[in-house]
């Protein structure tokens, strides 16, 4: 049994529970041709795959839904979509005819499960491929596929500000930052900021961990601390997240398998990428707290101006990681003044 055309690759949002002592999650519930698969809505990785045939609708209540993979299943999904419910309910209005036919049936069975370990097979292998990848790649590669990020985001932003008493200010506020052991390193590159005059709004992380800073925020910053915090922070999420996985699925599966077997992607395997990047980026995943606070004590950064700048209220609420006048300075004065005229020089 295979989904109707109208429905393909239609996508929701839902609350899946893994079984009856988990909490329930946000994921996006994709269908596809004899499945639907439960996505992390944050980085898109399966979180689980059900077949067709043997979902089974449970209750129903003020518009939400509940499926669960079969009849004896603690697993549940939650969804108050009106198009992807009735989408599950063609096809389970569809499963129920035929069943009628016991000899069809079976026959149907037999090829929605080879097309359920198919359709894994086609989910799991690229996410692993990317990942693989990501992990055997040296740092000098990061460094040559950040360039060629580089280069399209900056068809779109510019080049980084380039300001010779601001880019030196910089690196000092990267070496700052990874004072004593890095909290949020990616791989073992050492960190490099780079400010843009225009076209991003947030922080971004290139795959060799570099961070790029919209000049915005460095003109809006109250002290070096806030900027500080802003690059720390993001380089927590690049820790979450390796920032290489985003390049790799948007050069796809056959530059990855290239860049695995000769250590280069195509030239243009990037292209669109900047694009792709900024907008991934205009809305920050927000951190754990607790691990965002103990990142700023173990580099010895006070925490509460990044706080205030971000409008952090939970971070706010927690006594500062590193209490000014108790931490090594992060930018005299004159560095932090050419930080925020980099842009102009």
């Amino acid at each position: 049994m295979t989904a109707l055309h109208q429905y393909s690759r239609l996508e929701a949002p839902g609350l899946w529970r893994a079984d009856q002592a988990a909490q329930r999650r946000e994921v996006i519930v994709g269908l596809r041709k004899a499945t639907i698969v439960l996505l992390d809505p944050k980085s898109e990785i399966p979180l689980a795959q059900w077949s067709l045939p043997a979902i089974i609708r449970v209750s129903a209540f003020e518009g939400f839904v509940t499926f669960a993979p079969h009849e004896d299943a603690d697993e549940t999904l939650e969804i108050d979509d009106a198009v992807m419910i009735a989408a599950l309910d063609k096809v389970r209005s569809a499963l129920d005819r035929r069943r009628k036919r016991p000899g069809r049936l079976r026959s149907v069975l037999m090829v929605s499960v080879m097309s359920a370990l198919l359709g894994a097979g086609a989910i799991w292998v690229p996410f692993g491929l990317y990942g693989f990848t990501a992990s055997r790649l040296p740092d000098a590669a990061r460094r040559e596929i950040a360039a060629l990020a580089m280069r399209d985001i900056a068809t779109i932003s510019g080049s980084p500000c380039s300001g010779s008493m601001g880019v030196a200010a910089a690196a000092s506020l990267a070496r700052r930052v990874s004072l004593g052991a890095d909290a949020a390193a990616v791989g073992n590159v050492a960190p490099v900021i780079g400010v843009l005059r225009e076209g991003i709004t947030q922080p971004a992380a290139l795959p060799d961990g570099t961070i790029l800073l919209p000049y915005a925020l460095v003109e809006k910053a109250d002290g070096p601390d806030t900027l500080a915090g802003l690059v720390l922070a993001q380089r927590l999420r690049a820790n979450m997240q390796d920032p290489l996985l985003p390049a790799l699925r948007h050069a796809g599966i056959l530059a990855s398998f290239r860049l695995l077997s000769s250590g280069a992607l195509p030239e243009n395997a990037l292209q669109g990428f900047g694009l792709a990047l900024l907008a991934r980026e205009s809305a920050l995943p927000p951190l754990d707290t607790a691990v965002l606070h103990s990142a700023f004590a173990t580099a010895q950064i006070t925490s509460q101006p990044y706080a205030a700048f971000a409008a952090d209220t939970a971070l706010a609420a927690l006594p500062d990681a590193a209490p000014q006048g108790s931490q090594p300075i992060v930018l005299d004065d004159a560095a932090f003044l050419a930080l925020q005229y980099m842009c102009d020089s």
